[in-house]
This record gives structure tokens, sequence and C-alpha cells, in this order.
């Protein structure tokens, strides 16, 4: 291009002119002009990663203001067939609402030994003919048993003896009697003199004394009525034989999604005991059909490890002595968890507003809150917050919190789905609680709270301690209230962590995920995998028809992630429940607030001369504020210290070691942590310096 023209008589003015113009007009006239290129974007995979921000396509520039989003969806199960009570474990105490059960007794939690076997048709009651069973009641010369219970005076206990068949002619008809079988909408043709649910007997007609039901209009289209097959909901978490009764507070899916510049990640928490990897997979390519190509960049999912909901993982379904014999997790519900999770993520990318964040940390201490079941007594109560605010309203987007324990409280006696203590953590914050006597007030937050579930092996359990609700009343049965008293007194450190906390402005995001596959070394887990019907995921490199030996072992891929906001907070996950002595080590006793280190009980106690030296692993994340999510994007059971794994020499992982090794019958073994802190070994170093690293 050229910037001058030449006319006779006036050329020196012209050169003047031109010369003054090119001055201007120099970088776009100038053909030897050079520009600095932009950068091309990478592929992950060419550097060991399997999603690293900023550098691959779609966020090249993390560099921006922050951009916040979250939305909750339920999901419950809202559509099955219930169990009978009667044919239920008798407990010396069951929660609220009572289980209504045949003869006063309390009966919920697992279904008897028996009762989808030798005791499928003894009627209504559960009782057979030939039962002379021990109840919990007690009796002696003075106190009788309630009727029709019989007193065994040398053992001071009451027996529920076998009289006759059931009156109402449900006993020998050859139907189930240990579930009512009118499908999926639970409408019964018939009711009880209880007025409760009642299906036919053998001739299509209401049993002796019932009558029928006017809200029935006819059996389930889905052919679930009268089929014989126990169309349920096996909760998870405990025991097998574990049906729902219903629910007490919905489960849910519930997401925050951040955006700076280019870059876009999602954070999701599922109230489920587990969810695994390539489940995971279909959420992220369900949300990624959704949204515009490249829309969201990474989403990391984890599992509150919630103990009182339906089982995700397929582990807990209907047994015999232990065994699995088929899964617990129905398709119907996987596809459920799946699609109410993607509508989670898309919602929250809906809502992404212009916003402020404040984080802060405390710590909970061990008192009131946690009690480690397993030597080395080690606690890692690190409890962290995040409040994001609408920039232009100052209106809550979400309050995240950060913590580990187990959402046990109710433990194997409930039969009622409920996300535990993370919903009365959760509704808190949104809702507010009033000041209560002891003074203690939580204001509502609003917005959408999330529990983000931190580590929780080793093993960290509310159960075994008391809890003190707001007014200082100790809370020590597994019921609700107990349950709500750990999720107040949460929030209470919550809001308190935050009225210390610290607003951060540059939260420029960055991504790093790696995957990786471990061994299943775990025989009852190969024993599951080759069955094949028990867990819906993949195995690879193994030939199911030749004999598991080292070269021939079943393994599964699986990931860790960690996210960057800024220099200050940095999410780091593991794909199961870690030990927390492998996040802080501890050895020394300095994390077990007064805990003994070692049961001096113990037969077979943990030796520490072989414990590993720090820096550990939270030590070594960078960051100020170190938010662990456990169950990060898969579950792969406990993730036990390899120093610490001990197995039983007659039949290991199906029996414990001596001193309390339950945790390795449910890890996958030996190896498994080993070879994750190998993927932090190579993941660490790159921390500091968000993008590509040198190949």
């Amino acid at each position: 291009m050229k910037c001058y023209r030449t006319f006779s008589g006036r050329l020196s003015v012209w050169m003047i002119w031109c010369g003054l113009l090119a001055l201007v007009c120099f970088p776009y006239c100038d053909p030897q002009k050079t520009t600095t290129k932009e950068p091309e974007p990478i592929n992950p995979a060419d550097y060991g990663y399997s999603a690293l921000c900023p550098g691959a396509k779609g966020c090249m520039k993390p560099e921006g203001e922050l951009f916040a989003g979250a939305a909750a969806v339920a999901l419950t199960p809202e559509a099955y067939e219930f169990a009978r009570f009667s044919y239920m474990v008798e407990k010396s105490f069951c929660p609220t609402p009572t289980p209504m059960s045949p003869f006063g007794l309390l009966r919920c939690g697992e279904l008897e030994g028996r009762a989808q076997y030798g005791r499928r048709d003894c009627g209504r009651d559960g009782l057979c003919p030939q039962d002379n069973l021990p109840t919990r009641k007690t009796c002696d010369e003075n106190t009788p048993c309630p009727t029709p219970l019989v007193c065994n005076v040398a053992e001071k206990k009451c027996y529920l003896k076998y009289t006759g068949p059931d009156a109402d002619g449900s006993e020998g008809d050859g139907l189930d009697d240990w579930f009512v079988d009118c499908g999926r909408d639970r409408i019964c043709p018939c009711l009880d003199p209880e007025e409760q649910p009642s299906y036919y007997g053998k001739d299509k007609k209401c049993l002796i004394g019932h009558k029928p039901n006017p809200a029935y209009k006819g059996p389930d289209a889905d052919g679930s009525e009268g089929n014989g097959i126990f169309e349920g909901v096996w909760m998870a978490g405990f025991g097998g034989n574990h049906p729902a009764q219903g629910k007490y507070d919905d489960i849910w899916a519930r997401a925050l999604v951040l955006r700076t510049g280019d870059t876009t990640v999602a954070i999701v928490s599922l109230d489920l005991v587990g969810f695994f990897n390539n489940k995971i997979q279909e959420i992220r390519k369900q949300v990624a059909a959704q949204l515009p190509e490249g829309e969201i960049d990474y989403i990391l999912v984890s599992s509150t490890h919630a103990h009182e909901g339906p089982d995700s993982v397929g582990q807990w379904g209907r047994s015999q002595s232990g065994i699995p014999l088929e899964t617990g997790a129905t398709p119907a519900f996987l596809k459920r968890v799946v699609d109410g999770a993607t509508r989670a993520i898309v919602e929250a990318h809906k809502q992404l507003q212009k916003a402020k964040l404040k984080v802060g940390h405390i710590k909970t201490g061990r008192q009131g809150f946690l009690r480690d079941s397993r030597d080395p007594q080690i606690f890692d109560d690190n409890l962290h917050v995040l409040h994001l605010t609408s920039a232009e309203k100052n209106e809550t987007i979400s309050v995240l919190v950060n913590w580990g324990n187990h959402p046990e409280v109710l433990s194997d006696i409930n039969n009622y789905i409920t996300s535990d203590f993370p919903h009365f953590l959760r509704e808190a914050l949104e809702k507010g609680v009033p000041k209560s006597s002891k003074g203690f007030e939580i204001p509502a937050y609003g917005g959408t709270a999330i529990y983000l579930q931190a580590t929780v092996g080793g093993l960290m359990t509310p159960l075994g301690i008391g809890i003190p609700d707001l007014d200082g009343v100790e809370q020590t049965k597994s019921d609700w209230e107990k349950s709500k008293a750990l999720g107040h007194q949460l929030a209470v450190k919550a809001v308190e962590a935050l009225k210390n906390g610290e607003e951060i402005s540059k939260v420029d995001l960055a991504v790093w995920a790696k995957t990786t596959k471990v061994k299943v070394e775990n025989k009852a887990f190969q024993a599951l995998f080759w069955i094949g019907t028990i867990f819906d995921r993949p195995v690879t490199d193994y030939d199911p028809k030749s004999p598991i030996n080292e070269s021939n072992m079943p393994k599964i891929t699986t990931e860790i992630a960690v996210i960057r906001l800024g220099k200050d907070i940095t999410f780091f996950s593991m794909p199961g429940e870690l030990d927390p002595e492998i996040t802080v080590g501890g050895y020394d006793g300095s994390w077990t607030y007064g805990a003994d280190l070692i049961d001096p009980k113990n037969p077979n106690p943990p030796d520490l001369t072989k414990a590993p030296k720090g820096p550990y692993l939270r030590e070594r994340i960078p960051g100020k504020y170190k938010f662990f999510v456990g169950l990060g994007n898969d579950f792969l059971g406990y993730l036990i210290a390899s120093w610490n794994y001990q197995l039983d020499k007659t039949s290991p992982f199906f029996t414990q070691a001596p001193g309390d090794h339950y945790e390795e019958t449910n890890g996958l073994g030996p190896s498994i942590v080993p070879t994750l802190m190998k993927l932090y070994d190579e993941l660490i170093p790159q921390l500091e310096k968000p993008g590509p690293p040198a190949k």
C-alpha cells in the first residue's frame, strides 16, 4: 500500500503531509509490520492431562471479572413400592415416624434375614408356623409380656410364638407378603382394617376384613402392580436388603458454575453414597449437548456420601448372607441422577451474573462433631466456606461449605430417604435459624447452599458421640434431632468463618485434571465385576475368561482434578473416601484433639514407625484456602494409607484383619493410594503456573 501521491509544483508539501500520515498509519501501512501471534490451543492429552486450562481450546484467556450462578435439582425417587415393617429386623429404637408393625414390636432398617426367601408367604404379620422368636422386650415373674408375647422367665425375655394363620387369609396363599405389590404408584385395590394399602389375595379379591379402595382406578400402566417383583428402592451405605419406605427430605444435585474470562467450570455436589466416573462422563456429555460447544470447560462432581439415600452404586441391593444377588442401583434412578445433575449445571449456567467472592476458614475441632473409629485417630477438621454474591444487588448466589464426615447420623435403622445433616446445614444457611437460648443465631443468606464432602475415610463418623443442639441439649440418639444438631452446629461454624473471612478480587480460573487406571485387587470386588450385573461400569485390561493374576487384573479408569481461583483458593480432589492422615499427617499427635492416637486396647495397633514423613498432601497443595473434594469424580471406596493397609490372613478382603480394618474390605486394594499420589507428584509442580507445562 502506498501512502502518498506526487503533484507538479507541490511535491515537498505533499511529502511533508505524507510523512506525518505515515507516522499515524505505519502499523497498518507498513508491509514489513510484525504482529504478536496468538497462541494456538493445545491438546491436554499431549501434556498428560485430561483437562488443562488455560491452554486448551475454549479456555485460552482466564483473566476477567468473576461470574457465578447456582442451582439445585431434586433427585428423590417418587414412585416405588414399599416393604412391610413386619418383615424387618426388630430394633430397640427406630427414628420417627415410628414404623407400623404387629405385636407392638419396633422393626426398621434391613429386612429380616429370610424375609425374601423362607419367610416370603407368612402372611401380613410376618409370623410363620413353628416360629418362637425372642424379642427385645423384657419380663419377669412380676412383669408380664404384652399380648400375645409369652414370657421366658429364665431368660427374662418375651417371645413371639406362632399360634395360627393370619385371620385375613394372607398366609399361605402363594403370594409374597414381605412387600406390598401395588405397583410404583402405591395405590392398592384394597384397604386393610387400619386403612393401609392392601393388595388382593390369590383369587383377585380383597382379603377377609379388607375393603375396596375408592381411590384405585386400575393397575399401573408400567406393569409393576401384581407382578411378584419388588419395585422398590434399596438404600445405600450399610447392609443390603434395606428398603426405602418414603422420604424425610429431598436429596439433590446442587451446582455452582464459575467463569472468568473465557474459562468456565462447574462444581457439583450429589446427595449420594457415590457416583461412578463413567456416569459422570455421561453428565458431561449431556451438558455439552445442551450448551454451545465448549461453554463449560470442566465439570467436577462430588458425592456427599449420604448413607440415607438410594443405592447409586449397586452394592446394596437384594442380598443373602451379605452377598449381593442383584444391583441396588436401578437404571431408572441412575438416569434420574444424570439428568438431574445436567439440569442443575445448565440452570446454574443460565444464572451466571457478575459476582463478588468471600472465603472463610475455621477448624471445628473433634468434640461434638467427629469420631474416628479406626487407629490412628487423626482428624482433618478444616471447614472452608465460599460466599458468592451478585455484584449489582449484593444478593447471595451460593454459600458452599467444605468439611469431612459421614452423613450417617440416622444409622442403619432409618428407612426414610434423607440427605442427613447436609439437609439441615443447607436449610439453615438458606432460611436462617432464630436465636437460641444459648444465643446462637444463623442469618438467612438465601441463594443455593452447597455441602461439599471432604475426608471421610479412616473412619470419620457422627455415630457414637453426643452432639449439642443450639440450645445446648446433647443429642445422642440416631434420630432427626441429632442430625439437625450437627447441621446447625456446622452452619454456626460457617457463619463464624465468613465473619472473619476475606474478600478475594482476582480469581482467574485454572484447571488441571488427570486420569489413570487403578487395579481392582479386592477379591470380593473382582467377583462382583466378574458377575457383571452389580456395578454399572466397565473394567479394562482384563480377560474374564482367564485366571486373575498380576498380568490379568481388572482395572478401572478414574480421575483427580485441581481447580484454582487465583492464587488464594484451591480445590483438589480424590476419587473416594480418603483417610485424613493422608491430607494432614498427624502421626505425632498434632491432629488428635485430645483423643488417643492409638487405642490402648487395640489388639493389632498400627506401626507408626512405618508412617511417612511430611510434607503431606494438604501442605503441598498451593493456596491460602484449600478445599479438599472427597469422592471427586468417582467412587472407589476407602482410600487407605498403604503403610496401614492390613488384610486378614485367612480370608483377605472378605474378612477384616484384627484391630478394626473394615475399610480394607471396602477398598480396591493397597496399590490405589500410591497410584493416585503419583498423579499428584506429577501435578503439584505445575500448579503455581497455570497453562501448558514444558513437554
